[in-house]
């Protein structure tokens, strides 16, 4: 009895040690572009600007960002040619508070500056070179300021303590410092596809863009000193907007008559390039 035991054991022992280890999952952290990626998605929230009938025409979602616990979402209406704030917690999905009637124009793109606690939003349309810097707790705009830059998005990195810009008419983008000073540029890719938002870590900066038929989802990823690095796939038949990211979470923001958060998921992409 004892021998079939130990037979037993050791037929389970060889059979586990067989199995191959589990692939590491792939994070924003470990992730190498060598090997094409996409990126899958779940819903978080959903926003549509209709929580009363006067505030309908905040329907089209615009920049994204955190502060590493709650959300904050730019509705844009384009009736009065202003924006909304939303902040949600996303945990659970829920609108913690929400302003309306921003004079953030376009309120193209947004970034948090874990320095000075603050929110900073590229204005885009009508008033390329403007940005807006926003207390998070009141949603108010505190500040605008005009750059050196025409710009379109905008993305803040701590341990650099460097904004990116991405510059409105072309693919190429800046480095700025903490005071909004240019302190390098670079020649982006021409991808043909539309111009969003971007967000960045350490290593890369971050553009999400699409097709103008929505049939495209791409992240195009660079490195800080300006080389193109490849593109994220992202599974998804919507106008991506925005994009920001928790550690290894990883969140992206369209637009479809409603401001819709996801949460992504990064797995090997199999499909031709």
């Amino acid at each position: 009895m004892l021998y079939r035991i130990a037979v037993i054991i050791l037929a389970v022992c060889f059979t586990l040690s067989a199995i191959p280890a589990l692939a590491e999952e792939i994070t924003l952290n470990n992730m190498d572009l060598s090997t094409p990626l996409k990126a899958t998605l779940k819903k978080i929230v959903s926003l549509t600007g209709e929580d009363t009938r006067e505030h309908r025409h905040y329907h089209v979602q615009q920049g994204s960002c955190t502060d590493g616990t709650y959300g904050y979402m730019i509705l844009e209406s384009q009736t009065v040619y202003k924006g909304s704030l939303w902040k949600v917690n996303l945990s659970d999905g829920s609108v913690v508070d929400c302003v309306y009637d921003l004079p953030i124009d376009h309120g193209n793109d947004m970034t948090y500056n874990s320095k000075t606690g603050k929110l900073i939003v590229v204005h885009n349309k009508p008033n390329y070179d403007t940005i807006s810097i926003i207390d998070p707790e009141t949603l108010q705009v505190e500040e605008t300021r005009k750059l050196s830059r025409n710009m379109y998005s905008i993305t803040y990195n701590e341990e650099k303590d460097q904004y990116a810009i991405g510059i409105s008419g072309n693919y190429n983008f800046a480095i700025l410092d903490a005071d909004f000073n240019e302190i390098a540029f670079y020649t982006g890719k021409d991808t043909g596809l539309v111009k969003q938002g971007m967000d960045s870590d350490s290593r890369y900066i971050y553009f999400p863009q699409n097709s103008k038929d929505n049939s495209i989802n791409r992240i195009q990823v660079y490195d800080w000193d300006g080389n193109y690095i490849d593109y994220i796939r992202v599974a998804a038949y919507q106008e991506i907007e925005s994009m920001f990211h928790i550690g290894d979470d990883l969140y992206i923001c369209f637009n479809a008559s409603g401001g819709y958060l996801f949460k992504a998921t990064l797995a090997p992409d199999t499909m031709a390039r």
